[in-house]
This record gives C-alpha cells, sequence and structure tokens, in this order.
C-alpha cells in the first residue's frame, strides 16, 4: 500500500515537440531539483508542459470534478500521479517537472483520489467503482522534505465503490467525506479526530437524497463551523432537477442537516461539481463551478452551460454565467486568489476534450466575458481534459498551476500561470491613521493614506495576525466578540496582488461581552432505574418551573430503541456496539408539567435516566452544540470537544457497563449518578457541568471511574438565553 519517505532520485528524461500559437509548450528533461523547496519561475501568461506517461488502464486519472489532486507545502506543489504500480505523491521542480516522491499512497491503478491539506496534515480519500473508500493521513517532515503515512492508516470507509469521493475537515478535527453510489448521496465522518475509524456511511439525511445513477456530489468546511455537501439531483420522479445545498453545524447531531435548494428546473443540474471557500473568511462564504444540461434539453445556445455559484452566509446563492451552450466547454474546476480578489475559473473544449480554458473574475463582484476564454493549457496533438486545481487558496506566492490528463496519448500534462500581474510589482504604501475603537461587543476600524502605481484593489484586515476578512474601503468593524484582548491590522493590495505592509492598531481590549455568572445555573435533578423492563419512569425534578430547560439522559444495556415521551426533542443517541446505547433529550418546562415522565425502551433491558433541570437557557434553541463518543473498556471515560459560547453551560454525560463510582475531571462538577446492579448486566450513568468562560472548544471531557468497562461519553452545551 506504502512505501519509504520520499527521496529525491533521478528519472528517465523524456522530450516532447510541440508548440500552440496561443501559449508555449515547452519539453523538459525529468530530473529531481536537490535543492527542492522552490516555485518555479512562472510567465504571466499559461505555459504548458508534458509530462509522464501514465498506464492505457488508468482512464483520465486526473479526475473526478469534485476532487482535488495538488496542494502546496513548503514553498511546494506537489500532486497525485497515477503510475504503473498506483497512485504516488510527486513534487514539481523548479524545471517544471514532477519528481516521483516514492510514496505510494494507493496500489489500484483505477482509483482516484482527493487532497487536502489542513491542520498541518495531509488527508486523501480514495477510491474506485467498486472497491474500498479509504481515508489515508500523512505527515510533512520539512527538515527531510518526506512524507510518511501516520500509524492506523488507512482508514476503511465503505468497500462497496463509490462514484467520486471528496473530504472535508470540520473545526473540531472530524473528517467528513461525501460520495454518490447507485442513486444515492452518502455522507461518512470520522468517530473521532483521530479519524482511523469512520461512521457507516448513510443516505444524506434530508427530504430528497435520492438521485440518478450519474449524479455526484462535493463537501466542503466554511465559516467558523460548518460543513456543507452540493450534489446534482437529475431525478424528476419526486420533483424537478436541481442543485441541493446541506449544511451542517459542527457537533449537531449526524441527522441536524438544513437543506437548501440553489435552484430547481428543466435542465439545470448534471453531474459537474466543484467547490471552494476563503479560509478564516468572517463572512462565511462558498463558491461552486457547476454545469447544466440545456445542451441537451434544448436550452438553446445562448443558455448556461457553465455556472460560478456564491453563498453569502445568510445562505443567499448568486449565480454567473462562466459559459454558453454555444461555447461546448464541460469539466469546471475554480481556484481563489484571495490576495489578488480573484476567482479562476478551468474548463475543457470542447466537450470531448482538446484545450483546457480559463477565465477570472473580480472574488466580489464575480462575471464574466461572453465566449470559450483564454487558453490555459494545450499541446499539439493532445487530447486534455479533467483538469484538477489544488482545494486551497492560490497566492501571488503559489502561483496558479494546473494538471489534466490526455487519455488518447495517456500522458498528463501542467500548466502554470504567474499571478503577479504584468508590469506591476510594486506593492501599494502602508496605510495611515489606523483607528481600532471599542463599543460594547464590537471593535471599529478606520484608516487612509495607502497610495499604489496602479491603483487600490481593496484592504486585508487582520485579527491577531491572521486575516480576518477583504474590504473595498474604510471603514469596517468586527462584531460579536467575546471578551479578551485584540489586535488589528490593515494592509492594501492593488489589482495584481501585491500587499502592501500591515500596519496595527494598538491593542483593544473588550470587557463585559460575557454573560455575567451564573446567568444559567443547575436548578435540580431526579433519577430512576429498571432492571430489566421498557420503561424508565422518572420524577419531575424539584423546584422546575416554566422557562427552565429539562435534560434527560437515558443509559441502557444493549441497544433497544428509546423513545421519549411526547414534548421531549432528541439532542443525540450514541451507541457502543451491542453493549450499551445512550440518548439525550431536552425539554422547555412549560406552564403545566406531569409529575413523572416516562421513557420507553423497545426491548427489555436495564437502564437507568436522569432529568437535570437548568435556568437561564434558551428555550428556543437550548442546543447549541452536541456530540458523542463510544469508549473501549477503561476506567476513563471520555467526551469529545465540541463549540461553546462564553456563557453556555457545558454539559458532560457519561456512562459505563458496570457498577461504578463515577468522578467528573476537567473541572465538572458532579450533578447526579445513578446506577442499576440488577442480574449482570448492570449500568452506571453520571453528570456533570461547567461554565463556558471563553469562546471555541471545550476541550475533551473525561470522568475517572473506579474500574474498566465499556462506556459511552456525550458532550452537551447549553446555549444562554
Amino acid at each position: 500500500m506504502t512505501s519509504a519517505p520520499y527521496r529525491h532520485r533521478r528519472s528517465l528524461g523524456m522530450l516532447v515537440a510541440a508548440a500552440a500559437a496561443a501559449l508555449s509548450v515547452t519539453a523538459v528533461s525529468v530530473l529531481a531539483d536537490p535543492a527542492g523547496a522552490a516555485v518555479p519561475t512562472m510567465s504571466t501568461t499559461p505555459t504548458t508542459y508534458a509530462g509522464a506517461a501514465f498506464p492505457a488502464t488508468a482512464t483520465s486519472p486526473s479526475a473526478d470534478k469534485p476532487q482535488s489532486k495538488l496542494w502546496f507545502v513548503d514553498n511546494t506543489w506537489w500532486g497525485l500521479f497515477t503510475t504503473t504500480t498506483g497512485v504516488v505523491i510527486r513534487e514539481l521542480q523548479t524545471n517544471h517537472t514532477w519528481a516521483d516522491t516514492g510514496v505510494l499512497v494507493d496500489s489500484r491503478v483505477t482509483s482516484t483520489a482527493d487532497a487536502l491539506w489542513q491542520n498541518g496534515k495531509l488527508s486523501i480519500v480514495s477510491r474506485t467503482s467498486s472497491g474500498t473508500v479509504r481515508y489515508y493521513r500523512y505527515s510533512y517532515a520539512a527538515g527531510t522534505r518526506t512524507w510518511s503515512l501516520d500509524a492506523g492508516f488507512p482508514a476503511s470507509i465503505s468497500t462497496t465503490g463509490a462514484r467520486t469521493a471528496t473530504i472535508a475537515i470540520d473545526s473540531n478535527g472530524i473528517v467528513w467525506t461525501t460520495f454518490a453510489k447507485t442513486t444515492v448521496i452518502y455522507v461518512s465522518h470520522s468517530t473521532t479526530a483521530a479519524a482511523t475509524a469512520f461512521t457507516a456511511p448513510v443516505a444524506l439525511p434530508v427530504p430528497d437524497s435520492t438521485v440518478t445513477s450519474g449524479d455526484l456530489s462535493g463537501i466542503i468546511a466554511f465559516g467558523a463551523n460548518k460543513v456543507g455537501v452540493l450534489w446534482s439531483d437529475q431525478e424528476t420522479a419526486a420533483q424537478q432537477p436541481a442543485m441541493r445545498f446541506a449544511y451542517h453545524v459542527d457537533g449537531d447531531p449526524d441527522t441536524a442537516w438544513t437543506v437548501e435548494t440553489v435552484y430547481q428546473g428543466t435542465g439545470v443540474a448534471d453531474n459537474h461539481v466543484n467547490l471552494k471557500t476563503i479560509a478564516n473568511d468572517a463572512q462565511g462564504r462558498v463558491f461552486a463551478v457547476v454545469k447544466t444540461s440545456f445542451n441537451v434539453t434544448g436550452g438553446g445556445p445562448t443558455a448556461d452551460m457553465l455556472r460560478v455559484l456564491s453563498r453569502s452566509n445568510t445562505g443567499v446563492w448568486s449565480i454567473a454565467t462562466l459559459a454558453s451552450v454555444s461555447d461546448g466547454v464541460t469539466r469546471p474546476q475554480i481556484a481563489i486568489d484571495q490576495q489578488g480578489g480573484r476567482l479562476y475559473a478551468l474548463y475543457t473544449g470542447p466537450e470531448a476534450g482538446g484545450t483546457i480554458y480559463y477565465k477570472s473574475s473580480p472574488l466580489d463582484a464575480i462575471s464574466f466575458p461572453a465566449g470559450k476564454g483564454s487558453v490555459f493549457m494545450e499541446s499539439a496533438g493532445a487530447v486534455l481534459n479533467n483538469v484538477s486545481l489544488m482545494r486551497d487558496m492560490v497566492s501571488p506566492t503559489t502561483g496558479l498551476v494546473a494538471i489534466a490528463s490526455d487519455d488518447t496519448n495517456d500522458r498528463y500534462y501542467h500548466a502554470e500561470l504567474s499571478l503577479q500581474a504584468a508590469g506591476d510589482t510594486s506593492p501599494p504604501t502602508a496605510v495611515t491613521a489606523i483607528s481600532a475603537v471599542p463599543s460594547g461587543t464590537t471593535v471599529n476600524l478606520t484608516w487612509s493614506g495607502a497610495t499604489d502605481n496602479v491603483g487600490i484593489d481593496h484592504f486585508n484586515v487582520y485579527r491577531n495576525n491572521s486575516l480576518l476578512k477583504t474590504v473595498p474601503s474604510s471603514p469596517t468593524s468586527d462584531a460579536g466578540l467575546a471578551d479578551g484582548t485584540y489586535t488589528y491590522g490593515i494592509a492594501a493590495v492593488d489589482a495584481a496582488g501585491n500587499v502592501g505592509p500591515v500596519v496595527n492598531a494598538g491593542a483593544v481590549t473588550i470587557s463585559g461581552s460575557e454573560p455575567p455568572a451564573g446567568t444559567i445555573a443547575f436548578v435540580s435533578g431526579s433519577t430512576a432505574s429498571v432492571g430489566p423492563g421498557t420503561s424508565l419512569v422518572v420524577n419531575k425534578p424539584a423546584g422546575t418551573v416554566q422557562g427552565q430547560v429539562m435534560v434527560a439522559t437515558v443509559s441502557v444495556r444493549g441497544n433497544p430503541t428509546i423513545t421519549a415521551p411526547a414534548g421531549w426533542t432528541q439532542a443525540v443517541v450514541t451507541t457502543n456496539s451491542t453493549t450499551m446505547r445512550q440518548a439525550v433529550f431536552t425539554k422547555p418546562a412549560g406552564a403545566s408539567e406531569p409529575a413523572t415522565y416516562t421513557f420507553s425502551l423497545s426491548q427489555s433491558k436495564n437502564g437507568v435516566v436522569q432529568v437535570d433541570t437548568y435556568s437561564g437557557v434558551s428555550t428556543t434553541t437550548p442546543v447549541r452544540s452536541v456530540a458523542g463518543q463510544l469508549n473501549a473498556s477503561s476506567s476513563t471515560i471520555s467526551a469529545p470537544s465540541v463549540s461553546a459560547t462564553a456563557g453556555d453551560q457545558v454539559l458532560g454525560l457519561f456512562s459505563q457497563a458496570r457498577s461504578s463510582t463515577v468522578t467528573p475531571n476537567t473541572g465538572l462538577t458532579k450533578r447526579l449518578q445513578v446506577v442499576n446492579s440488577t442480574g449482570s448486566s448492570f449500568v452506571t450513568e453520571a453528570t456533570g457541568d461547567r461554565k463556558a468562560t471563553v469562546t471555541g472548544l471545550t476541550g475533551v471531557l473525561t470522568t475517572s471511574a473506579n474500574g474498566s468497562a465499556a462506556s459511552i461519553g456525550q458532550t452537551l452545551v447549553l446555549r444562554a438565553a
């Protein structure tokens, strides 16, 4: 499956003589650059380079449309390429060749993969049409410039194949994947951030995840805490064809997805989807390029063939025409240059393959000129198709690199473009008179004074040395801040992507934004057990009044279905094989509550329940985030890290398949414990809580038991009213 880490080596030289009028095609010898760690010198017009051959059995190895084969690390471009031994990692050299690193990722020659560099790791999902969908994680050693497969990988996601597969990593480090199989869009995610195990793939939990046997999906992490799936839906039995998008808030139950119909109607969808976003984008935007079917549904020559979609943080989708039916183009991908404020779209024309074309647009006002576009990659005699870019943003530092495959002659090609505008290498001057003034939970920013030899395009706004957003001009603001000290910087950027000096304002302190201590308070709790039985009857906690929120935690041996009484909302269910199951429900207390509540089990089992009442909790959306995890036999019970906002209440909900004394750790105050020691199927349940003092991840919650057994840990964050 894998081989030794990469060490530079020589490979056979190769000469290709070809030329094109619109751009240059260069033939080069494949010789590893001993120095490494350098970006090739790129031209301000696209330049095409012939690459290595691939086996004839590897049809379209640079496919598929939602996937990315490239990434940029350590001042170097890297990529996934198919050889006779399988899919390997190669490095782009300063002489414009791709050197084989010696790292074999997947020995299946017919596999295609999606690559993502994030959190200091290289993540790869690889699939075939009928084989195992695999997840790989690699570490990179900058000193030796080597890639090594982490222990425990690859992890298996599905054993029944997929049409394509893409990955995203959420704010909790959970790896998500989506793929299409037969007529269903599937999703799966890692059970923990370690990502050595994945949940069984399930149909995307939306009202209609049934598609045609050709539709595809892609996934992206966006905003501060969401993952989103965009898919084509050409199935017409239930409703008109459509492009649909569904998003999941990090830490929410697996079934909690919000679906949006981007648009629907005859001919609007085809199985071409490619997604991008902007790192640290305060606006939480999503960008996509898609294809329609108007060329086969009679839309006419002026109908849209390719579209670029953009989604605002409020869920509003905008549509820009990239190409028309008469242009005859297909298989698009996009790249984002945030520094330069531009979006690049690359695609094939004609549809059977031939040339890779491109267009670009201002990022903040997306529109494209009519026509087929400019040539990005072509070579005499080559039938180029299936262009692939990287998932991350490009910049003047990286340049724009794309690969494509020529299935007629079984050869790779790539093209390079400098993103430094010709004739303009001068950055803007520094801004002056920068001011950062706090007002409640908002910081208001103003500045002036920057100039440029051509003109200022936009300004980068930095918070605590990280890019916060881009704005066209002064002033701007940063709202919704938690208590703390912040520094802000402003840099002017011109149309060529040249960034001026970052000028920092003085430190700004926000205070008084956090809810006062005690806004959310524990009122009381009650417990009950049954052993064995099918009903758990528990008293209403003493002192519970209207406007408070109750949290019920039910833990049972085995895995029966747990049903709550009317009025309760399920927050999360976690099952540890056939050993035990734990479910959590919430209910805002009404004006007239019954004295007891009955939770039903579908099988007669030993079980326990406890109900905790809290005041100061939002009654409309009481749960901000929730997640659970199963634990192997141990005396430590762990619950996963989830998102919280300062002033929230963080609950740790723990159960173990034995009779135990449980002591919560990680600053939790123990509230209740209940034990059922009837027969031999014991079960213990305990809860603890603490206030969230800062906005961010809660960290893993743990509790210690006086013995080892399989267990379940769940973290639930209550939202302050």
